[in-house]
């Protein structure tokens, strides 16, 4: 969703500079970019953390394990 916002936003900037720089449409296209990226920066993750092994098997994984 948030990649598709920012999209548009890249299209609309670049349909205004091809439009010999129109202001309202960089404008728009910069807001949108900047709230796309906005939206994204303070989200959180939730749930466990992540299991971070440095040998290639990890203790959870006994089809990986080294014999």
């Amino acid at each position: 969703m948030v990649l598709g916002v920012f999209a548009v936003g890249l299209t609309v900037l670049m349909i205004g500079v091809a439009m010999e720089f129109n202001v309202v449409l960089l404008v728009i296209g910069g807001l949108l970019m900047l709230g796309a990226v906005a939206a994204t920066a303070q989200q959180r993750r939730t749930g466990p953390d992540p299991e971070v092994t440095l040998r290639p098997g990890g203790d959870g994984r006994p089809w990986r394990r080294r014999p």
